[in-house]
């Protein structure tokens, strides 16, 4: 249990020291660092390693604001974007997924399976520009760029809208409620495409399979509801295998969002590290790539940790490793 523990923070460790490389390779796009180094490359990637482990990513070529305090700006709203994406996409992922697993030979579920080939291969970055098209000429409330109107003032105490609005003692909150998921709507509709369909194939995959085992054969031979063997079976040998896949569909709703954040105007990571790509700002570029590789570390940990928990398997192997 010691070795393999040991084992897996010397990796993610790999991984983090990797990320600092990329960043510092990055830097040194930027002729002005490049100079900076070319006496002793080594000397200065260490210098540039003890900057990022004191929570320091310098300045932005333009401005010279600090890269800390806008990435702590920036970070929250991307993040909150993915989170409540994910959240969306097990909601309506799961039962779609079992739905069209228990009716497999009907229309709907036939339907259903066509349906999610076709939303894994739409493309984001044409899809939200229509539906934002779409929207503004239909009048529809959700036809709106940002996070909020900027005529209401919320404190940012967590960075979060979502959650800061609850914190907020004014008489016109239920406003500012509906405003903030007004502006939710459309990019959390265009970033659920993609992890819902994928929800749904893998749950349908996995609990067809179960179905037409002899257990569930056996089961429904002696009376038992569909009902019961869903809750007997297939839920407990199919949930799980969701965990696994987390920082993979994470991942996927990251990317995507970038170009979401472009299109409709969020203030996000993704939108902000695509200006500094397009102002050769490589300081801001070089810190961009390693806090999204570190939120993607992150999340895959705490998903082992987790399936370590859940999974009595993944225990014994971790004691065998």
């Amino acid at each position: 249990m010691f070795w393999s523990v040991l084992r897996h923070i010397l990796w993610v460790a790999l991984l983090l020291l990797v990320l600092s490389l990329l960043g510092f390779v990055i830097l040194l796009r930027d002729p002005l660092n490049a100079n900076l180094v070319t006496q002793n490359i080594y000397i200065g990637y260490f210098h540039y390693l003890g900057t990022l482990l004191q929570g320091d990513f310098g300045i932005t070529y333009n401005g010279g604001k600090s890269l800390m305090n806008l990435i702590l700006t920036v970070l929250p709203p991307t993040l909150e974007l993915c989170f409540i994406t994910l959240f969306l996409a097990f909601i309506f992922g799961l039962p779609l997924g079992i739905i069209s697993a228990v009716n497999s030979e009907q229309v709907f579920a036939k339907s259903l399976q066509i349906l999610s080939y076709v939303g894994l291969s739409i493309p984001i970055f044409w899809l939200a520009p229509i539906l934002l098209y779409v929207a503004a000429l239909s009048h529809w409330e959700i036809a709106a760029i940002g996070q909020y109107n900027l005529l209401y003032e919320i404190k940012p105490i967590t960075g979060f809208p979502v959650i800061d609005m609850w914190f907020m003692e004014v008489p016109y909150r239920t406003k500012i409620v509906q405003n903030i998921l007004q502006h939710l709507a459309l990019p959390t509709l265009v970033l659920c495409i993609l992890p819902t369909m994928e929800i749904i194939r893998i749950i349908h995959q996995r609990a067809e399979y179960i179905l037409n085992q002899n257990f569930s054969k056996v089961a429904t031979t002696r009376g038992w509801s569909k009902w019961k063997i869903l809750h007997q079976y297939v839920f407990r040998n199919t949930f799980p295998l969701l965990v696994p896949q987390v920082p993979r569909v994470f991942t996927l709703v990251l990317t995507q969002c970038m170009l979401v954040e472009t299109a409709l105007g969020w203030p996000g990571i993704g939108r902000w590290l695509i200006n500094a790509v397009n102002e050769q700002d490589y300081n801001s570029i070089a810190a961009g790539v390693i806090v999204i590789g570190v939120c993607i570390i992150l999340i895959d940990t705490f998903t082992k940790i987790f399936t370590f928990i859940l999974d009595p398997f993944k225990k014994k192997g971790w004691y065998a490793k």
